[in-house]
């Protein structure tokens, strides 16, 4: 006899709760492996209807090329999750910018800037 079973895969974990923001403290390095399991944990966020996210970067200690590449464009997504990160510093990307060509320096300052906290302004 041949066919098919048609059955349903149990759902993974709790359902989202999409109206509670939702912070994750990164820490250590932030390459390759890293991004791709945080990429995967945002899409799985996402489609539970999870709407914002919160990176926190005070516990990294070197974020590469990737992991630079990785966190813009998270920030910058089109989906209807909105990510913001906190607690980035110059110290996190030192090691990279220390090892990249003089050409591509400008261009690498300026993506760590979109991540670094802005300038508190002063009210009158």
């Amino acid at each position: 006899m041949s066919g098919t079973l048609g059955f349903r895969q149990p759902e993974r974990g709790p359902p989202v709760d999409a109206s509670t923001p939702r912070t994750i403290v990164l820490a250590g390095e932030i390459g390759p492996p890293e991004m791709i399991s945080l990429a995967n944990y945002c899409e799985h966020l996402e489609r539970g209807g999870q709407t914002d996210l919160h990176l926190n970067m005070a516990a990294v200690t070197h974020c590469g090329r990737e992991g630079l590449d990785g966190l813009l464009a998270l920030v910058a997504g089109p989906g209807a999750m909105t990510v913001t990160v906190d607690g980035a510093r110059w110290r996190h990307f030192m090691q990279l910018l220390s090892t990249a060509p003089i050409v591509e320096m400008q261009g690498l300052c300026d993506s760590v800037r979109m991540l670094l906290p802005r300038p508190a302004t002063g009210s009158a």
